[in-house]
């Protein structure tokens, strides 16, 4: 049974456009479940100690976290990675060593919130 409500990768990619209008469809932030696990996708940077620009001197424009639900204290939320496009995030294999493109359409994936 399919609880994902995206119903296409390109559903997903125009709500994360850099612009926060809910009117418009358009996020910061989406938290999502996937076999199990909480992770957030953040537009810009979350924490203070996140790089702001890439090895190649590109503004991030998102960031992508494991949300730790249980921490009693320290980060609630662990940055798995940053990037400057969202072709390198749909790239990126570290959510089950599956490109993050297959991870947010799989049918499991639960939409969790969007801010």
């Amino acid at each position: 049974m399919r609880i994902n409500e995206y119903q296409s990768l390109e559903e997903f990619t125009s709500q994360y456009t850099g612009e926060w209008s809910p009117s418009d469809g358009h996020w910061f932030g989406l938290e999502f479940r996937y076999e199990a696990h909480d992770y957030r996708l953040h537009t810009g940077i979350m924490h203070e100690n996140d790089p702001e620009r890439d090895s190649e001197g590109r503004e991030i424009l998102f960031g992508l976290y494991a949300m730790n639900l249980h921490a009693s204290e320290g980060e609630q939320f662990v940055r798995l990675a940053s990037f400057a496009s969202m072709d390198e995030l749909l790239c990126f294999t570290g959510i089950g060593s599956r490109p993050f493109r297959e991870v947010i359409m799989d049918d499991s994936t639960q939409i969790l919130g969007q801010d």
